[in-house]
């Protein structure tokens, strides 16, 4: 009993007669092709997909790129001020202390910043509203 038997020789005429198969051809069912380039057809002639909207996406990127770095420098500006006027930035429960954050603002801006803000807030607000709410 040999262990490890051995493989027998195949020859070109074997993988020739392997390869070819001419009584073995496959050959699709009725109907197939017809249903294939009717599907090309209709992928074709189906319109182009609606491109992205960038022109009406734009401001409002612009704006949180805007309002992202205003918290940062926020917060920068709070973290390099004296020890005396800033708190814990940041609480137990990992809530940003707003009223340590407003002390600070209001050393160094006036109330007519706020009131710049909050109309400029309020305005982005009313057009995000109207552009939502109109027909098309």
């Amino acid at each position: 009993m040999n262990p490890k038997p051995t493989n027998p020789q195949l020859t070109e005429a074997d993988l020739d007669r392997a390869l070819t198969g001419a009584s073995d051809s496959i050959l699709p069912s009725s109907g197939f092709a017809d249903s294939v380039m009717t599907a090309v057809y209709r992928q074709a002639s189906a319109p182009a997909p609606l491109p992205f909207p960038w022109k009406r996406a734009l401001p409002g990127l612009v704006a949180a790129v805007a309002v992202l770095a205003l918290l940062i420098a926020t917060i920068v500006s709070v973290l390099e001020s004296p020890a005396s006027l800033r708190a814990p930035a940041i609480s137990l429960n990992w809530q940003i202390n707003v009223q340590t954050l407003a002390a600070h603002l209001s050393h160094q801006t006036s109330g007519a910043t706020w009131l710049v803000i909050s109309l400029v807030i309020s305005g982005a607000c009313l057009l995000f509203c109207r552009r939502l709410a109109s027909p098309r």
